[in-house]
């Protein structure tokens, strides 16, 4: 134990290192001058007055919401498009062109017609066949289009001054002297008398009238630029010896932007620190950061001897924050998005389905702590995410959901949108900057889920852990184990099967692992496997074997089932609370059959031959999988018995343990022992429950 805290004290320099090493390289190293981490409404504790002057700067966000006002408020600039009359007249000429060159054949009329973008019925046909009609009415459409064109159409504005562009010039004009697009159809309609004519300028009124008040795009662009160029990026000055904060009062968001301003000028200036106090930095920052890794990896020893994993090493855990840090430190200094784009979840939630919540929760306070000097000590990131990776492994702990990877991105995404929008609120920001938090909150909820999943596969199999997904595997019938014992000991699968079912009620009983006491049960005789013939499930005749040899030889054999399940378990990366229920579901019990026989044979012997290795049990479900499989066992041996009373069977089991003392290293209690029994009984009845014989069927 003093080699393993050794080890994580030495990690955990290692790591602060490096953190310290990644601050020094881009937090101290990007900026050599004074840092001010204030953030609005906090009451100063020192004075801070103008080294320089310098001009007041405003903000991205500020000028980005400027800019967008300014654009809003620009009125587009129209001109009256000649192309559209143009295109109607080509339109009209494709339609009576076609009605010239077909006039005989109404089908290829028709085809013509349709390739020429119109629909016209065959009532308005008419028109086109009759030649002296036709070139009428085309003449009066002619007509019509140039004086509703002449007019002017627009799309439905909701403004009421428009303004017209022509050459250099832009004048206002009242929207009202133009023409609707719906009014100029229907003064386009009314152009004519007869109904006949009416229907059919109806019918091609849709391609002929179009909008020629048109947005003038290069126009647009040319007053887009000047609007953009009236807005100017600075808001004031600030003198030498000026009073920026003074202490005690409280900051307000003129004082952040003051300060922010006063960074970029040292910026500008190129002033630097001086070497004394970044050295005074990094040694503070180097003893904040032992500190936090040191309780981190203390609590993670704790944690994983509480889980009892065994293969779990602290390098993992560090390197967690390492690569939290660079994700953080990527963001900030070189793509410049928001900090809620960082994958903070990832490895919160991945360390509460990997060791626990406790544990889940410690490392995503200390991740929290670790980032924000990394991230200028900005507070609303840090407590979005927060909430958000905590909110989350709360909900799933409580429905148990940890291992749906998609629950897990949904519940992810909601709990930083809710937190994202609640901040905001209160804050009172922008509509636009909320819904870009919200986007970046939703691109790190689809991160960290993907990351979720690549870890928790990877460290699954690496840390030999027994998690839900993992369980579920094992009790597919087709894996190699289940098939082998299926194949070989037919008397043990079966009687594995039986055990489960019954291990698996007893837990349900009293709120154990009902998925690992059932996965236990199906294993834990893998070992017969190996020498099937010797176990008396397997083989009637197992007896004459076991005459062949000596009590102590045959209590060898008996024993080693339970090392070369151990042997089998760990070669197909069974998890470790699989293995230890295997080790321990006869714990230090005697072989008594065969040390019954060694006793009558009043030789002298050591009773260590005829007792299992061990050791008793430790877990609740090991002591369930234990009992299940005595009562399965004596319960299965006396079925033929008439008077078998399944309740003695399990009283007698259960004062048995309790007397050699196979249960005292169990976390488990008396009430919770009569618990199990009550369970026991139904299953067990339902499999050895005596049948009625049935007289047999006379043949007449």
């Amino acid at each position: 134990m003093k080699h393993m805290r050794s080890k994580h004290i030495f990690i955990s320099i290692i790591t602060a290192l490096c953190i310290v090493a990644l601050y020094q390289i881009f937090a101290v190293g990007k900026f050599y001058f004074p840092e001010y981490h204030v953030r609005a409404g906090q009451v100063a504790d020192f004075d801070l007055i103008a080294p320089f002057y310098f001009q007041i700067e405003k903000s991205e966000e500020q000028l980005q919401i400027e800019r967008e006002a300014a654009l809003a408020s620009i009125s587009k600039p129209y001109y009256l498009a000649d192309q559209v009359l143009f295109d109607a007249y080509a339109n009209l000429d494709a339609l009576f062109g076609a009605a010239y060159k077909h006039e005989e054949d109404p089908v290829a009329l028709m085809d013509n017609i349709r390739k020429a973008g119109f629909e016209i019925s065959g009532e308005s046909l008419s028109i086109l066949k009759n030649a002296e009609q036709r070139d009428r009415i085309y003449t009066e459409i002619r007509e019509t289009l140039k004086n509703i064109y002449s007019v002017g159409i627009h799309e439905n504005s909701t403004s009421d001054t428009v303004l017209i562009s022509s050459g250099e010039t832009v004048r206002s004009e009242r929207l009202s002297k133009f023409l609707r697009i719906d009014i100029a159809r229907q003064n386009f309609i009314a152009n004519f008398k007869d109904r006949t004519s009416k229907q059919f300028a109806d019918e091609i009124s849709g391609s002929l009238i179009k909008p020629n008040l048109i947005v003038n795009e290069e126009k647009l662009k040319d007053i887009s630029q000047l609007r953009l160029s009236e807005i100017t990026p600075r808001e004031g000055e600030v003198l030498q010896n000026e009073i920026i904060i003074r202490k005690n009062a409280r900051i307000s968001e003129n004082d952040i932007t003051k300060i922010q301003s006063l960074m970029k000028a040292y910026r500008a200036r190129d002033i630097s620190k001086s070497p004394w106090k970044q050295l005074i930095q990094s040694m503070g920052m180097l003893v904040f950061v032992m500190i936090i890794l040191l309780l981190a990896n203390h609590y993670f020893v704790i944690q994983i001897a509480k889980e009892d994993i065994h293969d779990a090493g602290s390098l993992p855990i560090n390197f967690g924050f390492v690569l939290l840090i660079m994700l953080a430190t990527a963001n900030n200094y070189f793509l410049g998005f928001s900090s809620i784009l960082i994958p903070f979840a990832l490895f919160g939630i991945s360390a509460a389905i990997l060791i626990n919540l406790q544990f889940g929760v410690f490392y995503s306070i200390c991740g929290m702590f670790l980032i924000s000097s990394f991230i200028n000590w900005e507070p609303f990131a840090p407590l979005v995410l927060i909430i958000a990776t905590l909110s989350t492994m709360i909900l799933l702990h409580r429905r148990n959901l940890f291992h749906e990877y998609f629950t897990v991105w949904f519940y992810l995404f909601v709990a930083t949108a809710v937190s994202n929008i609640a901040i905001s609120l209160y804050k009172s920001d922008p509509l636009l900057m909320t819904v870009r938090n919200v986007g970046y909150g939703t691109i790190s909820s689809i991160i960290s889920a993907l990351g979720i999943i690549v870890v928790i596969k990877y460290y699954e199999r690496k840390w030999n852990r027994a998690t839900k997904q993992t369980l579920l595997e094992l009790l597919d019938f087709n894996h190699p184990l289940l098939k082998k014992l299926a194949n070989s000991a037919v008397g043990t699968y079966h009687h594995s099967l039986l055990v489960g079912n019954i291990a698996e009620r007893a837990a349900e009983a009293i709120g154990a692992n009902a998925l690992l006491a059932r996965v236990g049960s199906y294993y834990h005789d893998i070992g017969k496997i190996i020498n099937s013939e010797i176990f008396s499930e397997n083989n009637e005749d197992s007896s004459l074997q076991h005459q062949q040899w000596g009590p102590a030889e045959s209590a060898k054999m008996i024993k080693n089932h339970v090392r070369e399940g151990v042997t089998l378990a760990n070669k197909y990366h069974i998890p470790q609370p699989v293995i230890d229920i295997i080790m321990q579901h006869h714990g230090t019990s005697k072989i008594r059959y065969f040390l019954d026989q060694a006793e009558k044979n009043q030789e002298r012997f050591d009773p260590e031959l005829y007792t299992y290795q061990g050791p008793r049990p430790q877990s609740k479900e090991a002591v369930l999988v234990m009992l299940a499989d005595i009562v399965e066992s004596t319960t299965n041996a006396k079925k033929n018995e008439p008077e078998l009373s399944i309740i003695k069977v399990i009283d007698d089991s259960i004062h048995r343990l309790i007397r050699e003392g196979e249960l005292d290293e169990a976390p488990i209690s008396i009430k919770e022992l009569n618990l199990v029994k009550h369970s026991m009984i139904p299953a067990l009845e339902s499999i050895y429950r005596k049948r009625l014989d049935y007289p047999e069927e006379k043949i007449t």
